[in-house]
């Protein structure tokens, strides 16, 4: 596999935030919830750049925080429902995931099963992210962020 190894910029990101195991498909269809009302944020950063933000570890039971969202410049006017992210700068390694969704568990599984303990790379406990950009539109692709010191 493939990855490379960034140091990004802090941001600021307007979205939708689920909190559960997505054992229900529940992320998907909160994406195509975010996709109808992405119109209404004000202030993005860049046009069809959009995140899922993972703050934390899982639970206990499996659960954990996720927030589908688009980078903005200020957190003026926020629309009902919607919640704020502030994703701290910092260092991770970036693997790109081109496929079917279907298939994202187990990349995942690889990325902290074989491809991080392989690489030693030692994790950092800031959120993950999965950057959606006009190769997600194109053809699927779309990568994903792992925080590492």
């Amino acid at each position: 596999m493939r990855e490379k190894i960034v140091n990004i910029k802090g941001f600021k990101a307007v979205g939708l935030t689920y909190f559960g195991d997505n054992n229900n498909g529940e992320i998907p269809n909160m994406w195509n919830t975010f996709n109808k009302l992405y119109k209404d944020i004000k202030h993005k950063s860049a046009s069809m750049l959009c995140y899922g933000v993972c703050d934390d570890m899982p639970d206990s039971e499996g659960k954990f925080h996720y927030t589908a969202c688009a980078e903005v410049d200020s957190f003026e006017d926020i629309p009902e429902g919607m919640t704020t992210v502030v994703v701290p700068e910092g260092k991770y390694v970036v693997y790109t995931f081109v496929g079917a969704l279907k298939d994202l568990g187990e990349f995942y599984d690889n990325i902290f099963s074989k491809w991080i303990p392989a690489a030693e790379y030692e994790l950092d406990y800031r959120p993950q992210l999965e950057l959606y950009d006009d190769r997600f539109m194109n053809n699927g692709e779309f990568d994903v962020y792992i925080p590492i010191k």
